[in-house]
């Protein structure tokens, strides 16, 4: 099986100068765990990735106001770990697990296309 079978699309992004607080609008407005940070325009480039985990440790912890804290002070900046469109389900998880993470960018020659988490793999195992 392929990323691109179990990818999700359209993934939830927000831009660097975006606020946490626009984050967490986003996520919660997708039901997603993560927002990926996004160039603007069709051919989005992948920034980085924000995380609820991220948002709780970076800016709840520090009772910090998310309505006053950037997007990019928080993310975990590129290069990201990211997989190619047509790469394998099995070269998703390696890649998972070898770098310790729950979501991977999917692309496709260069553009961002979609996303990939370790539940979507989980759901396609019988």
């Amino acid at each position: 099986m392929k990323v691109r079978d179990l990818m999700s699309y359209p993934i939830a992004t927000v831009t660097p100068d975006a606020t946490v607080q626009e984050a967490i609008e986003r996520m919660a407005g997708e039901k997603k765990g993560s927002v990926l940070v996004a160039g603007e325009g069709l051919l989005k480039e992948c920034l980085g990735i924000v995380t609820t985990s991220q948002i709780f440790r970076k800016v709840f912890a520090r009772e910090l106001d998310p309505a006053m804290v950037a997007v990019s002070e928080i993310m975990t900046p590129a290069p990201l770990i990211v997989i190619d469109l047509d790469a394998s389900t099995r070269e998703a998880a390696e890649l998972m697990r070898k770098h310790n993470i729950r979501r991977l960018p999917v692309m496709k020659k260069g553009a961002l296309v979609g996303i990939v988490t370790s539940k979507d793999l989980l759901g396609c195992v019988k």
